[in-house]
């Protein structure tokens, strides 16, 4: 019940929600979706009932053809377009993406061969919905078999079950639904309301085309520079001055509640690392600062990011809950699945 509380605050992140629709803050059925490769957190059954996947709000293929990205849209797919055999699965994702990090863990958990379609924001679209014409929210993956499948949380419980022990699947999925919808959306205002302030646009365009191809690049640094793209990014991830101001404290309440969890457990539900443990600290990495996930951003501190946002790193890096993730992202960010039906094991030192 708690977390349906929530209800009237996140709509000032996602405002743009079909009112008809179940609330994303409602726990998820713990016999889960009914076909996995077309069921959203929202439980509808096909694309066309999800207004909003991973908190944003969708751009079909139809809309992407006739706009802008749809005169560029031959160019990214002839020399953007990841190649994968189909021995591998294929993930599409903006490499900087927290929602993103949180399915590329769980892969690497899993074993399961797969290869990553970076993009960068907007561009992402491109892709996406040539696997689904109503979906642009990455992750979207393509399974071997063929069949795609979207949302970050309907993915992990596929490529990754061991993260939901049966004794505590319930309890594992809704806190992490909890954690998608406000975790997930307060983190990403709060950091591209201060990226995409023009005095950063050389640090966001470097965020967002880590791993993507040269031509992609190029393109998105050209959209920065310009001014053109960062409107529909703030539009379509509801980027707002209301959306900011309320985030900060909406982040630290997440924070307070995981420490209090914390408190008497080494782990956010129960005794072992599952998907709880996970998300939340996926969910935090871009606000943390952790050498695990340097790869895809720079350190914070030497004046390269805002002050606002090291400011909030320090505080949430100091914090029970804080943490918590880092020591999460040091154990088993490179661990693996038990082969004995342990769970998940910690990687090795």
């Amino acid at each position: 019940q708690k977390y349906r509380s929530w209800k009237g605050f996140f709509q000032v992140f996602s405002p743009t929600i079909n009112t008809t629709t179940p609330s994303p803050l409602a726990p998820m059925p713990a016999s889960g979706p009914s076909s996995s490769q077309d069921v959203g957190r929202d439980g509808g059954q096909s694309s066309t009932s999800m207004p909003w996947i991973e908190n944003t709000r969708q751009v079909t293929l139809d809309k992407i053809k006739r706009g802008p990205l749809g005169k560029i849209a031959p160019l990214i797919e002839t020399f953007s377009t990841c190649y994968t055999p189909d021995t591998h699965l294929r993930m599409i994702t903006v490499g900087i993406s927290h929602y993103c990090e949180k399915t590329r863990w769980a892969l690497d958990l899993s074993g399961i061969p797969y290869y990553e379609d970076a993009h960068p924001p907007g561009l992402s679209a491109l892709q996406t919905t040539t696997l689904d014409p109503n979906v642009s929210a990455t992750p979207i993956v393509r399974m071997t078999n063929g069949n795609v499948v979207k949302d970050s949380t309907t993915i992990n419980k596929i490529i990754c079950p061991q993260l939901y022990p049966d004794d505590k699947a319930r309890e594992v999925t809704s806190y992490e639904e909890h954690l998608d919808a406000v975790l997930g959306p307060t983190a990403r205002v709060f950091a591209y309301h201060h990226l995409l302030d023009p005095a950063y646009s050389s640090l966001t365009a470097d965020l967002a085309t880590r791993e993507t191809s040269v031509v992609e690049s190029a393109v998105f640094k050209l959209m920065v520079r310009s001014g053109f793209i960062q409107p529909g990014m703030r539009k379509f991830m509801n980027v707002t001055a209301a959306a900011a101001a309320a985030s900060e404290p909406a982040i630290l309440d997440v924070y307070d509640d995981a420490a209090r969890r914390l408190a008497s457990s080494p782990y956010l539900c129960g005794d072992r690392f599952t998907a709880a443990d996970l998300s939340f600290a996926a969910l935090s990495s871009p606000l943390l600062d952790l050498e695990e996930f340097g790869d895809l951003q720079p350190p914070m501190e030497g004046g390269a990011f805002p002050p606002e946002v090291v400011d909030l790193k320090r505080r949430l890096r100091a914090h029970p809950a804080g943490e918590h993730a880092a020591r999460c992202y040091r154990d088993y960010r490179f661990g693996s699945v038990g082969a004995g039906g342990e769970g998940i094991l910690k990687g090795k030192a």
